[in-house]
């Protein structure tokens, strides 16, 4: 990814030109302010010039002064530092004017003194002889009946400006110096987490699970790291459970077509005695249905995932269901010496749902009951009437599951050593289960207690009918 492209460089910038803009109409204001508050000065300065050499022709006309003792003492009065006084008569013309004057040769325009003798007043900057001044000027009383002109001008005014902008720009690239390596610090800081978590993300992307981000606050950088995390994990676990469901696969699958194999080859090279085919076909037949089973449930995993399976509910004989799955599953029970005990009240349970799919639940349920229950135990299937329901639970005596395995068995592939699984079937069949269930609109409990064995219980309609083939809800 380009320099320019990434969300450091973004960051960065953004708050580098809030910054710089900000700064700019800090000191726009400022130099405005600054102009406002220096022609108030001026102003007020002129009010005291003024009032001052009222007060002095007053007291020369009072006391009866001569002209050159007038002279001579306005001479000292006029005299001011970066600023200029000059005196006008009612022709316009300059009759006072200090001898110590800084800028004796600056010109002030007649118009300007004529039209304050019309009675206007005038303060306003502008460039006399190429010089940046302010020059106030109003009508002064120094002579009864006769008009005059005061007129002030303040001059170095581009020193003054130049100053200012000279502060304002060391000030602004000190500051920006600054500012650009806190921003630069800060923006790292936030943006470390974000590029680590690429980082991260790419070596995920690999196959590497075993990165993690360093959660280091509880913003929402903070959070959105512990949730990458929480991610990665599941992940991890996805990924562990799609190489344990291939292993599985490919061992249920290896198996019987290897028996399939070795039994066709013998049979084929006539190495089988005909007494004992038939014998070897019914093996054959049944590494063939177990095959089936197997990609049977792999499907349904699929269809139950993207919903494409609906529930026919019809109203069913349930007890009668249980007894032929019992009889249907006598090979696989009497090889692991075990046994079904049905318990159910006086007659049989009758319950409004899918009869296929319930004896799909029931024999995943049976089946798992008989891969974990001990030799000469039972495998019980327990039918509790309730007012509108029927509570179906299916218990074995066996190993029993740990308490951290519980959330994960009905997840799908599914299936570690910790979780019952002693290497048989795909981990998929409770998952199956649970989908069928919920199709049901009811849901499934699991009870277990290590050594102790494990409980199964999931609740159906009850139908008030005892005639199958019923589609309507009672």
């Amino acid at each position: 990814m380009s320099r320019h492209q990434n969300i450091f460089t973004k960051l960065f910038g953004t708050y580098f030109v809030i910054i710089l803009i900000s700064f700019f109409l800090f000191n726009s204001i400022f130099l405005y302010l600054f102009h406002v508050n220096m022609y108030d000065d001026f102003k007020e300065g002129f009010a005291y010039s003024k009032e001052k050499i009222e007060a002095h022709f007053e007291l020369a006309d009072s006391e009866g002064w001569s002209e050159e003792l007038l002279d001579a003492s306005l001479d000292i009065s006029l005299s001011q530092m970066n600023n200029s006084i000059y005196i006008y008569n009612s022709g316009a013309e300059r009759v006072y004017q200090s001898s110590y004057d800084q800028a004796p040769n600056l010109q002030v325009d007649r118009s300007m003194v004529e039209d304050v003798l019309r009675g206007a007043e005038l303060a306003e900057g502008m460039r006399v002889d190429n010089r940046l001044v302010y020059t106030i000027a109003e009508p002064i009383d120094v002579t009864a009946g006769t008009p005059h002109v005061m007129v002030m001008v303040y001059y170095e005014l581009d020193h003054q400006y130049k100053q200012v902008l000279i502060m304002i720009g060391l000030t602004f690239t000190i500051t920006m110096a600054l500012t650009g390596f806190i921003l630069w610090f800060i923006s790292r800081r936030l943006t470390a987490p974000l590029r680590e978590m690429n980082r991260i993300a790419l070596q995920l992307a690999k196959g590497d699970f075993s990165q993690h981000v360093r959660v280091n606050s509880k913003d929402e950088i903070g959070q959105l790291g512990s949730t990458f995390n929480y991610m990665a994990k599941e992940l991890e676990n996805i990924e562990q459970m799609r190489t344990d469901f291939i292993t599985n696969v490919s061992h249920d699958l290896r198996s019987p077509l290897t028996s399939i194999k070795g039994f066709l080859t013998a049979l084929l090279d006539g190495t089988i005695a005909d007494q004992r085919k038939n014998h070897y076909y019914t093996i054959m037949k049944n590494e063939t249905e177990r095959l089936s089973k197997l990609v049977n449930d792999l499907l349904d995993v699929s269809q139950l995932q993207h919903g494409h399976i609906t529930i026919k509910p019809t109203t069913y004989n349930l007890s009668e269901q249980v007894r032929l799955i019992a009889a249907k599953m006598e090979p696989q029970l009497q090889a692991s010496d075990l046994f079904i005990e049905l318990e159910e009240e006086a007659g049989d349970v009758y319950v409004f749902a899918d009869k296929d799919r319930i004896e799909q639940v029931l024999i995943n349920l049976i089946e798992n009951a008989i891969h974990h229950s001990p030799p000469k135990k039972p495998v019980y299937v327990h039918l509790l009437q309730e007012a509108e329901q029927v509570k179906v639970s299916i218990e074995d005596l066996g190993e029993g599951i740990k308490e951290e395995d519980l959330t994960y068995i009905w997840e799908r592939f599914y299936k570690t050593d910790k979780a019952r699984s002693k290497k048989t079937g795909t981990g998929v069949g409770l998952s199956i289960v649970k989908s069928i269930i919920d199709l049901h609109q009811s849901s499934i409990q699991v009870k277990s207690e290590v050594g102790i064995g494990t409980t199964f219980t999931f609740n159906l309609p009850k139908s008030m009918e005892k005639k199958e083939g019923t589609s309507q809800f009672r």
